[in-house]
């Protein structure tokens, strides 16, 4: 996916407020860039999808929260 189009998916889920699609677009984007070699993309994309999953109450937040661990962006 473009830098362009995922700008512009992250915006369309910001404005509609849809955390869940928040926490995808923004955790598919980490993952992506950690398999990359981009640990530090990567771990942006992570913090944000942890921060919004936090907010929401979802699960996934505890394995986003392992993988910044590992990193070195958490505790």
């Amino acid at each position: 996916m473009s830098d362009d189009a995922l700008n512009q998916r992250l915006l369309d889920a910001h404005a509609n407020g849809d955390s869940q699609t928040m926490v995808d677009i923004y955790k598919g984007a980490g993952d992506a860039a950690l398999f990359a070699g981009d640990t530090h993309a990567g771990c942006f994309y992570l913090t944000h999808a942890y921060v919004f999953a936090l907010e929401a109450g979802m699960p996934i937040a505890t394995k986003i929260h392992k993988t910044l661990k590992q990193y070195g962006r958490e505790e």
